[in-house]
């Protein structure tokens, strides 16, 4: 009889357990690349899905920015009223005409509008019922810094800060005004822009504009700030709240349309008197007294300013600031909101009516936002 050696089987037992930790530690190995290749994949299929995501986003912005020139156009078409923009019209969310054989906004929605795979909705708001804040004079400003808020000793400082910023030269104004000597001195430096505002947001970049008193809310001085918020917010759209950015634009016609201006707007441009910006409103709100609905009664040309204006006063072309009044507006403000699948974005679009024909819009801006 021949017997096993215990040293040889031993041997073959450690050959064999290292055989096996061998193939485990390959399939560990071919397990972890598996692994390491499924979720590359699974990451380049997320990139390649939202880089097709957001190409398809920012055409159904352009393609809603498109749409909005298209209901300004067909709001052109609407018979009688070619001569003034309003609140109770179509593009700004009222019912427009009543008239059924000539609305032709019939069937046509502003919200959640299907383009292919994705949709979007619009809102359209004009820039016409501000001010242009590069067209404001020391009086304007001042008033407008008391109404939303500020501290009347601040009021004369902050109004030079911002004439400062917008006009040609580097030398401060008589009256606390600033040049590039103080914002270099922030942290980050930057210069005076002297040159008029893009963005009404830019504000904030000027000392003593704090958020508070652009945006509105509570003010108190705790010393003036210079850098605050950057460019590039659509917290502006259609803002009618207590701050600057209710009663400012930044590109305009530098008219002030009296059928969408909201209060504080009118009662800045009647010298601080609210009173009587509530009773323009109440005249063209109609019997219901609230603005945006049928029975509207705007002032459909510039005859009939003087009616809206009522004790005010100062006819066409007056007002106790020397207001240009309008009833038309040139520029809007677009906001798309874009939904593809699960993905959504907002865009911002700044758009300008010119040339002969009602379809005649121009692009000034196009951001998301």
């Amino acid at each position: 009889m021949r017997l096993s050696s215990p040293t040889g089987r031993n041997a073959v037992s450690h050959a064999r357990g290292v055989a096996l930790i061998i193939v485990l530690l390959v399939v560990f190995a071919l397990t972890v690349t598996a692994a390491t290749f499924a979720y590359q994949m699974r990451v380049e299929t997320r990139l390649a899905t939202t880089t097709r995501s957001e190409a398809e986003l920012e055409w159904l912005g352009r393609s809603g920015v498109e749409y909005a020139k298209w209901i300004l156009s067909l709001q052109q078409q609407v018979p009688g009223e070619q001569t003034y923009n309003s609140l109770n019209q179509f593009w700004a969310g009222g019912p427009g005409s009543l008239m059924t054989a000539e609305n032709p906004f019939e069937g046509i929605s502003l919200a959640n509008v299907p383009v292919g795979e994705g949709r979007f909705t619009v809102r359209i708001v004009d820039e016409e019922r501000k001010f242009n804040i590069n067209r404001a004079n020391p009086q304007l400003l001042e008033l407008a810094l008391d109404l939303v808020g500020a501290d009347a000793g601040d009021s004369s400082i902050i109004a030079n800060s911002v004439l400062d910023w917008i006009d040609r030269d580097d030398f401060p104004k008589i009256g606390g005004g600033v040049e590039s000597d103080y914002y270099l001195g922030l942290d980050p430096p930057y210069l005076a822009k002297n040159g008029p505002v893009d963005d009404i947001t830019e504000l904030m970049k000027i000392k003593g504009v704090t958020p508070q008193l652009f945006y509105g809310g509570s003010y108190s001085v705790s010393g003036f700030r210079g850098g605050g918020a950057g460019f590039g917010s659509g917290a502006a759209l259609g803002a009618s709240g207590s701050g600057l950015v209710g009663v400012f634009c930044a590109i305009s016609t530098g008219q002030l349309n009296i059928n969408t201006a909201p209060e504080p707007v009118l009662a800045l441009a009647l010298g601080g008197n609210r009173s009587l910006a509530q009773e323009i409103i109440k005249v063209r709100a109609g019997p219901d007294g609230q603005d945006g609905t049928p029975d509207d009664e705007p002032a459909r040309n510039q005859g009939e300013i003087a009616r809206l204006l009522g004790p005010a006063g100062g006819g066409a072309s007056g007002g106790q600031l020397n207001t240009s009044w309008s009833t038309i507006s040139s520029h809007f403000l677009v906001q798309v909101s874009a939904e593809f699948g699960a993905t959504r974005r907002r865009y911002l679009a700044l758009i300008r009516r010119g040339g002969q024909t009602p379809r005649d819009f121009q692009t000034l801006v196009f951001r998301r936002e």
